[in-house]
This record gives C-alpha cells, structure tokens and sequence, in this order.
C-alpha cells in the first residue's frame, strides 16, 4: 500500500498511501502522539487542512494518515517577481487571520507549552530566557487557534484552494505570539537546502515579510 516517498521533512518522510492519501512516517514516536490529537481536533474545526484519516505502524515506524492534497507549497509556487511575491505574502497574512479567528472552545495553552520549551533550551543563555518569558507573559492569554510553524512551506496550492499542512506545533493562544514566530521564519538567515530563487534574493525576501506584515496588522487591526 506504501508508494513511492513524496516529501522529507525535519520531523517526518510523506509517502504514497494508496490513491488519495499520504503516509506521515515520523522519526520521533513522540511527535506521532502529539500531531494525532491535534489532527482530531482539528478535524473537528473549520480550518483549510487536509482530513485526517488515521494512525498507523508500518514497518515498526508509527505514523498518521492524511488525505492527499495535489500541488506545491506555496515556497514553490511563488514566481521570483514582486506581483506574485506580493500576492502571495497577503494571501499567506489572510489564511492565518482566518485561521486565528476560526470559532472554537478550547482551553488556552500557548503559554504554559512555550515557557517550558524556553526553560528546556540548552542553546539559549538565562538572560535571553527571561527576556523571551518576560514579553510572552506580558501578553493576554487569547483563544486564538496558533499554527506557531506557519510559513509557505507549509501552505499547499492546491486546485480548492490553499491548505494549511504540519500541525504538530498546533497552540491555542495569544495571536501576536504566533505572527511573531511567523515574522521570524521569514526573516531568518537560515533557508533551507535548494531553496527557491526569491527566497535567496534577499529584497524579494523583504518584499515578501513587508507585504505579509503589512496586511496582517491591517485585517487585525493592531498598531
């Protein structure tokens, strides 16, 4: 049933499973645990992801099936020009607004989970710990549903439209947090092996953080 293998990812291999599904074979047993609940729940809520089928074991290697959405992430689809990087950076700044104001009743967690991956860090000094803590604790806590690993790599393009992938680092909490983590990502020095042409053009690369903050403050509202 396995097929050929799809994609390779820091906590995952996608393989073929079957005709219209994927198999997310994860490296860490751990991962496999924390991704299939938050696929259950968010199976439950409108959001643009693709339908989580089930969890399985193949071969040893415990992993979760997804259904298969057909075409590139959005890293991919994106054209070395200023239109196509500006229309993409605002559609990229809509799917997370609706996405953090999608209806939901779930407990607030953001805080609680971050502040313990920062006191778990082992490459951060104290001082950088408290200064990260002092400003998430100055935050309210908000209900928002945080995707907190969002960025074009993990937006499909497909023929229905755009699709939200990867939601291991799923969090309910305070927006900014996740637009923050998000503005990060993109302004990082650090890109990924074979990255696209505008992603190594570093002006296209700011056009695209310019124009995704840009909007995203405009449709939240925040000064």
């Amino acid at each position: 049933m396995i097929g050929e293998l799809i994609g390779i990812g820091n906590t995952a291999k996608v393989y073929q499973w079957g005709k219209n599904e994927v198999l997310k074979l994860f490296y860490d047993p751990n991962s496999v645990i924390i991704e299939a609940k938050n696929a259950e729940i968010i199976n439950n809520l409108l959001l643009r992801s693709p339908k989580y089928v089930g969890y399985v074991e193949y071969e040893g290697k415990q992993g979760i099936v997804y259904e298969k959405i057909e075409g590139p992430t959005m890293l991919w689809h994106i054209e070395p020009n200023e239109k196509s990087i500006t229309y993409n950076a605002k559609l990229m700044a809509n799917l997370q607004y609706e996405m953090h104001n999608v209806e939901n009743k779930l407990l607030p967690n953001l805080k609680s989970q971050i502040t313990d991956k920062v006191n778990m860090s082992q490459e951060m000094l104290n001082d950088e710990k408290e200064t990260i803590l002092d400003v998430l604790n100055s935050l309210p806590d908000g209900n928002s549903l945080c995707h907190y690993d969002f960025h074009p790599d993990n937006i499909i393009i497909s023929p229905n439209g755009p699709v939200i992938i990867d939601w291991l680092n799923f969090l309910v909490g305070n927006q900014e947090a996740d637009i923050t983590r998000t503005a990060m990502m993109i302004q990082s020095q650090s890109l990924p092996p074979n990255a696209p042409p505008w992603l190594n053009n570093r002006d296209l690369r700011e056009v695209f953080y310019k124009e995704y903050i840009t909007e995203y403050l405009q449709l939240a509202n925040i000064s």
